[in-house]
């Protein structure tokens, strides 16, 4: 199984890449595993999943210099994650404000997430500049735009409550 879907990563990889270097793609590959296998985003707990054959420490070095040194392309992203949603049916969009302290500084993000069922990927992030933690409704509109630009109004269905509807809002 693990095998299987590192293969179906790598290449889902090589059709959309969304960094250009060999090496880097294939950290890509790991990163995504590593993320899967620890079941959570710290960088110190993927690293203990990134490659068997470093230390620790060194993988997350790795994560960390990944991050600081390439400039993601967002958009290819989400389109490598969708692909990784069943390619026919609805899908449910849920909007989400949390806030992460680091030190004292304070990070506040908006996020939106995309699936169906259980599974469910991040599908768009935006850094709100404001202290208080609060969102507004432009905030809110404008990540919602984007991501229907990326899905298409016809795969996202209507969610009221714990109810899901397949018909057009």
């Amino acid at each position: 199984m693990k095998q299987h879907f590192a293969a179906k990563i790598t290449t889902l990889l090589q059709q959309a890449p969304f960094v250009g270097h060999l090496s880097r793609q294939k950290f890509v590959g790991q990163f995504i595993l590593g993320l899967i296998k620890s079941r959570n985003v710290q960088f110190s707990e993927v690293a203990q999943h990134l490659n068997d054959a470093a230390k620790p420490a060194s993988n997350e070095t790795r994560i960390q210099d990944f991050f600081r040194e390439v400039d993601l392309n967002y958009v290819l992203v989400a389109r490598l994650l969708l692909s990784l949603l069943p390619a026919q049916g609805k899908l449910r969009l849920c909007l989400d404000r949390t806030e992460w302290d680091f030190g004292q500084c304070q990070v506040n993000v908006l996020l939106v997430t995309v699936g169906t069922g259980e599974v469910h990927v991040p599908l768009y992030w935006q850094l709100l500049d404001n202290r208080s933690g609060n969102s507004n409704a432009a905030d809110r509109i404008a990540v919602l735009e984007k991501c229907v630009a990326l899905l298409g109004k016809d795969r996202i269905g209507l969610v009221v409550g714990d109810r899901e509807f397949v018909g057009h809002a």
